[in-house]
């Protein structure tokens, strides 16, 4: 039940029968809209199934790298790994228990993304009503179930995945202790934070500035905390945050090495050899971009004072309310019009909705401390507001110019996973700070996230319909766009005729997961060999030195314009696809037609 509804009841107070039937009809609205979270979530699933990830790009690099460590590999030490090491450690548990296929993955990414919508209703529960939380919540589901591979099923990597549900436990454990102090809540939080830290350094950022920055306020004597209790508060919070990385990443620099593990953690090759320019793609830092954001945020600042307007119409005249309700059905049959005529067509504007809110979550942050500054009363419901815009405005900072978390499997963005945390902001922004008690403004707040959410649903079904076709191995099933399943079901076909079982192939530069699939081991330390991999002469001469073995390699011919590179072994790994031009022979190359196209050339040692 809202603070709203709380005061209202104070100011009149019920008697005891009045009292049970509004605490049923709070359950049963709260049970109603969780329940119809789970159906959304269930249906989404079905309707999308095996239609996650994306089979040409970063899917299946994990499955590999779980597969080694269930096998008793370590990572940094065995094999780079360039992401911290939660996910893998719970990813290479499941294989160890389920064996290394794609079922297993699919079962491991489901269960997360069931986490991460479970913990989007629950925060979003803290600043809103039900039909809010789930109106966020179902939002929380584009990004959960995903097509492309920046998905929480099948995410380009599990740390990012784990990263959205630990960061959101911690939030939602500090919203908690916010709104009924107990220890338990803080500690809780404090565990949290620290296991983000072991997954992506965005996602740690952000949940440590978020944490600290609440915790800093209550320290100086927000909301009349004492600053005996803050200071223990503090410690109870930060202490589990900063022990848990600085033991796990301790053991690991013991076991490989600091060089190693900073290395792989860092990727500095990578980064050299054209990673940066991906990196500043969505962030470029110009003067240019900052004036674009600014320009997005006064273009929704504006929207939202008309959608203000709307709802006031809903609280005036009954003229009002009906030019109210007019433009609203108007505007809703347009966009459901749109949605299942020409869904393409919306999913370009739907930027508009989302590329302001690396500059609006930092705003939101400024007028939220600077309000528990100013006020004895500092309310918990801004304290969870704060919480969650801070941590937003970290994480946004990274893509802020090119923040558009809207499902699209060919220009997937990592915005997506920040998505859950958004929808959260957006139900606050709409439902709470913009519409106070005026309930014609909290309904129009609702809709409007509401319709965000169902254009999200909408689109990820469109996009799951453009994966036609499957493709099959030992290793499992997953569904492709027709342009792939010919190359990409060929290539296993070839690993199965052409290959003995446990026979070492080489796929490059990032076919990982066609080593599940196909069950075969890749015989190379390096899972992918997108740029940067071997980044030196020496380190082409050693992987050529282990590939001695090696009697099939498959090759996708997509040049890597994204790193400002060509083609593998043509402008970069020029010495490694010198040795294969010399000592391989093309046997067939594989071509795909239509969309997400594909062309893979097969090459097999020569007899000589």
């Amino acid at each position: 039940m809202s603070e709203g509804a709380l005061t209202n009841q104070a100011r009149a107070p019920l008697s005891l029968p009045a009292a049970r039937r509004v605490a049923a009809l709070a359950i049963h609205r709260e049970a109603a809209a969780a329940l119809l979270v789970a159906a959304i979530f269930v249906l989404l699933t079905a309707l999308t199934w095996l239609s996650w990830g994306d089979l040409s790009q970063d899917t299946g690099y994990d499955w590999v790298a779980a597969d080694r460590v269930s096998s008793g590999q370590l990572p940094y030490s065995d094999f780079p790994y360039y992401y911290g090491p939660l996910g893998l450690a719970l990813l290479s548990t499941v294989f160890a228990v389920l064996g290394a296929n794609a079922a297993a993955a699919t079962a491991f990414g489901i269960a997360v993304a069931a986490a991460a919508i479970a913990l989007t209703y629950f925060l979003a529960r803290q600043v809103a009503a039900p039909a809010g939380a789930l109106a966020a919540a179902a939002l929380a589901c584009g990004a959960a179930v995903a097509t492309d591979n920046k998905g929480l099923i099948e995410p380009h990597t599990v740390s990012a995945s784990l990263a959205v549900v630990t960061a959101l436990a911690a939030l939602a454990a500090a919203a908690r202790y916010a709104l009924r102090p107990r220890r338990p809540a803080l500690v809780t939080a404090g565990v949290a934070a620290g296991l983000t830290c072991l997954t992506r350094p965005e996602f740690a950022a952000a949940v440590l500035v978020a944490l600290g920055l609440w915790l800093g306020l209550r320290a100086l004597g927000a909301g009349g905390t004492p600053r005996r209790v803050a200071l223990r508060e503090a410690r109870d919070c930060l202490l589990p945050a900063l022990a848990i990385p600085l033991v796990a990443y301790g053991l690991l620099a013991l076991i490989a090495g600091p060089a190693q593990l900073t290395d792989s953690l860092l990727a500095r090759d990578e980064l050299r050899a054209g990673a940066s320019d991906v990196l500043r793609a969505s962030a470029p830092l110009t003067a240019g971009s900052f004036a674009e954001l600014l320009a997005d945020l006064l273009v929704y600042a504006a929207g939202a004072a008309a959608l203000v307007g709307l709802g006031r119409g809903f609280d005036g005249s009954r003229r009002a309310r009906r030019a109210a309700l007019a433009i609203a059905l108007i505007a809703a049959i347009g966009l459901l019009a749109v949605l299942l005529a020409r869904p393409e067509a919306l999913r370009s504007r739907l930027d508009l909705a989302y590329a302001w809110i690396p500059a609006g979550a930092l705003l939101a942050t400024g007028l939220l401390v600077l309000r528990g500054r100013r006020s004895d009363a500092w309310r918990a419901q801004d304290q969870v507001a704060l919480l969650v815009a801070a941590f937003l405005a970290v994480l946004a900072a990274k893509t802020y110019a090119a923040f558009a978390p809207e499902p699209n499997p060919v220009r997937a963005q990592a915005a997506m996973y920040a998505l859950p945390f958004a929808a959260v902001f957006l139900v606050w922004l709409h439902c709470t700070a913009l519409a106070g008690e005026r309930r014609g403004v909290r309904l129009a707040g609702l809709s409007w996230v509401a319709a965000l959410a169902l254009a999200g649903l909408i689109l990820t079904v469109h996009d799951a319909r453009d994966e036609p076709a499957t493709v099959s191995g030992p290793g499992g099933t997953v569904a492709v766009p027709a342009g792939q399943a010919g190359p990409l079901q060929g290539v296993l076909d070839a690993m199965r005729t052409r290959t003995r079982p446990g026979e070492p192939v080489l796929l490059a530069p990032q076919l990982s997961a066609l080593y599940v699939l196909g069950d075969r081991p890749d015989p190379l330390p390096q899972i992918s060999l997108l740029p940067g991999a071997l980044a030196t002469a020496g380190d082409e001469s050693q992987a050529i030195a282990r590939l001695r073995d090696v009697r099939l390699v498959a090759i996708d011919q997509r040049a890597r314009s994204e790193y400002g590179q060509g083609v593998f072994g043509v402008t970069y790994h020029r010495q490694l696809g010198a040795w294969l031009r010399r000592e391989f022979e093309l046997v067939k190359t594989y071509r795909g037609a239509g969309s997400g196209a594909m062309t893979i050339d097969l090459w097999q040692r020569s007899a000589t």
